[in-house]
């Protein structure tokens, strides 16, 4: 969708308003208005109960007041646009806890290798399919690969192989992405691409799969042997495509709701490509880039709290393992179903197994004032994690939130206590609830799959956290993570750990004003109060007053950033 200006807008349906306590009008005069929106109610996701307001002022891109409607129309002028809501909801606009939404354009633009009902993917001929339909479009020549993401091999049964894959070409590289990002499939050429063959042993942190003679590669690839090539194969060739790749990437973005996005993990010139996108303008809701620990160097240069033409360097990432539905997660106590070429007693792998040198990344992190994001899934990277961690917090002191753990998929009861006295921000993951919460009974049994993302848990020992999409694990539709926080319901349809389902308004904060604490932007982001940024979202129905069950339901019907309207649907 093109930008434009803000305009009234009359939706055909009309909502009532919330049973939520009403906000007490501000009787504060003020100055003339860019903005009044009106209609519907406007959930504030102030306080620790829900608050609704009549109307919302904006002047300048910021909120100037939030109260009743009578107030707020005596700030109206010549100059001022109306919008009415007829019924229709409005709240802060999305903040994702974390994603990788520079790779949102891949998603867009490649093969949607997702199962239902992100996608349509059941069997290994429909990758197929889907592979072979894309490698007909002509935005295969903007990365010379055939490429798809998104394939789940807890759904198809196994993984795609080279041999699978030379299906769709045998002329052109092929590359299929898993849904954890942590690994991928390759066809023969892609194999020859990459150079990997039979004496190419494995990279640290990385497996090699390999046939039954155990030294030719059968095409999949786990963690270091696998993301590295997957960023360069997703990247453009053009700038052209580069920048064809960012807008997809972004609309897709604001059709889900956000305002403030994120790049979970850049590698090389990642952070060049988005700074440069933003100096020519390319970029109109924020977006915070989060540097691997191999780019400390370009950390050093350019880490910022504040943006510039919405774009800012925000932190360091570090990777300590892998995939809980991959099985590359690791855990201090064996899988119950190991994977492809791995025994009895099985438990994952470090992604780095030197604790010293994670101490060491953290010190320098704390010294210079590095927010850090920790990839740690399995209890045993999390133990990593508390380990290398509480030297640094005896030398520095704890700073609250400076380090957010990412993902903590299989975190234990004793380690989610200890969260917060080391500091640690927590952004979970509890759509995998729905996706693979019939799955983890299989390869970690019931008990342990109750207990993935924790949120209720948490939220006991006082901690905020947010809920996160790690799209382009799956879509980047934060409506469907709140649905999973909500219900924790799994494609079977049972209930995933019911002890630890939380309230539509705390699933809400996860993606609103938590996920600005999340990343040091509560005071202008992620509640509608006065001073904060006119970063809004218009959704189809209330999620507070909705069927709890019918929260994914709910559509993001417009997308409005600092007063401006960058995204509507038809």
């Amino acid at each position: 969708m093109t930008h434009r200006p803000v305009i009234a807008c009359v939706f055909a349906s009309v909502l009532a308003l919330s049973a939520c306590r009403q906000m007490p009008a501000d009787t504060a005069s003020g100055a003339a208005a860019d903005l009044i929106i009106t209609g519907g109610p406007i959930v504030t996701m102030e306080g620790d109960q829900p608050t609704i307001a009549e109307a919302i002022v904006i002047d300048g891109g910021r909120i100037t007041f939030v109260g009743s409607k009578v107030r707020a129309l005596e700030r109206r002028s010549a100059k001022t646009v109306l919008k009415d809501l007829a019924g229709k909801t409005l709240m802060p606009g999305f903040i994702d806890g974390h994603a990788h939404a520079q790779q949102f354009g891949a998603q867009a633009v490649g093969a949607n290798l997702l199962a239902p009902p992100d996608g349509t993917v059941d069997t290994i001929d429909d990758l197929v399919d889907r592979l072979k339909t894309f490698a007909a479009s002509p935005d295969v020549s903007r990365t010379g690969w055939i490429f798809g993401i998104g394939y789940d091999d807890a759904l198809l049964g196994r993984h795609p192989t080279r041999d699978d894959l030379d299906k769709v070409s045998t002329t052109v590289a092929v590359m299929a992405t898993h849904i954890s990002g942590h690994l991928a499939a390759v066809n023969t050429l892609g194999l020859k691409r990459i150079g990997f063959d039979a004496d190419t042993p494995n990279p640290e942190g990385g497996v090699i799969r390999r046939e039954a003679d155990g030294k030719t590669p059968n095409g999949v690839l786990e963690e270091l042997a696998a993301m590295p090539h997957m960023v360069e194969v997703l990247t453009p060739t053009t700038q052209e495509s580069k920048d064809y790749f960012l807008k997809r990437g972004l609309e897709m973005a604001k059709s889900y709701g956000y305002t403030t996005a994120n790049e979970g993990r850049m590698f090389g010139p990642m952070h060049a490509v988005m700074e440069d996108a933003a100096r020519r303008g390319l970029v109109d809701i924020d977006f915070i880039g989060w540097m691997d620990y191999s780019g400390r160097s370009e950390l050093d240069k350019a880490f910022s709290t504040k943006y510039s033409n919405h774009y800012r360097l925000g932190g360091l990432k570090i990777t300590l393992d892998g995939s809980p539905q991959g099985r590359t997660a690791w855990r201090t106590t064996p899988y119950l179903i190991p994977p492809d070429g791995q025994q009895s007693g099985y438990k994952g792998y470090p992604a780095i197994p030197d604790i010293k040198q994670i101490q060491a990344y953290l010190d320098e992190a704390y010294a210079k004032g590095w927010p850090v994001k920790v990839h740690a899934n399995g209890d045993a990277a999390i133990d990593q994690l508390f380990a290398a961690l509480r030297p640094v917090v005896a030398k520095h002191g704890a700073q609250p939130g400076q380090t957010i753990l990412v993902h903590g998929q299989f975190i234990r009861p004793d380690q989610v206590k200890e969260l917060k006295s080391l500091g640690i921000f927590p952004s979970m993951f509890p759509m995998h609830t729905f996706y693979w919460g019939d799955w983890y009974k299989q390869i970690v049994g019931p008990e342990q799959a109750a207990r993935i993302s924790p949120m209720r848990s948490i939220l006991h020992t006082g901690l905020h956290a947010t809920s996160h999409t790690d799209a382009p694990v799956a879509l980047p539709n934060l409506m469907q993570v709140v649905w999973a926080t909500v219900n924790r319901t799994s494609r079977s349809g049972t209930v995933v750990g019911p002890d630890e389902r939380v309230t539509p308004y705390e699933a809400m904060k996860m993606i609103t004003l938590w996920g600005a604490e999340q990343f040091g932007e509560q005071d202008t982001k992620g509640s509608l109060v006065e001073g904060k940024l006119a970063d809004f979202v218009v959704l189809s129905d209330n999620p507070l007053t909705i069927d709890p069950k019918r929260l994914n339901e709910i559509q993001v019907l417009e997308t409005i950033k600092e007063g401006r309207s960058v995204w509507a649907r038809e």
